[in-house]
């Protein structure tokens, strides 16, 4: 598994201090603390927003770490399996 980069950690870290929040709440308080300069669309990198999240490898070529519940919206972390 590869490793994340010094950019990706601030938006992993920024997302883990949201689990449990309602997506569209948790969502604008990322975007509020991201460091000047780091792009709110490369949220989704790490998010999968579909309504009906799953395992899956997204344009970013990655498996999203969190994704939405599907009936409470919260944001939640899949949990990932050693290779």
């Amino acid at each position: 598994m590869e490793q994340p980069s010094e950019e990706d950690l601030v938006y992993i870290r920024l997302l883990r201090k949201q689990l449990g929040q309602e997506w569209h709440l948790a969502r604008e308080k990322v975007i509020a603390a991201l460091p000047e300069g780091y792009d709110p669309e490369y949220i989704a990198k790490f998010v999968d927003d579909r309504p009906d999240p799953g395992i899956h490898i997204n344009p970013y070529g990655v498996e999203p770490r969190f994704y939405p519940h599907r009936v409470t919206r919260r944001l939640l972390e899949f949990y990932r399996s050693k290779e």
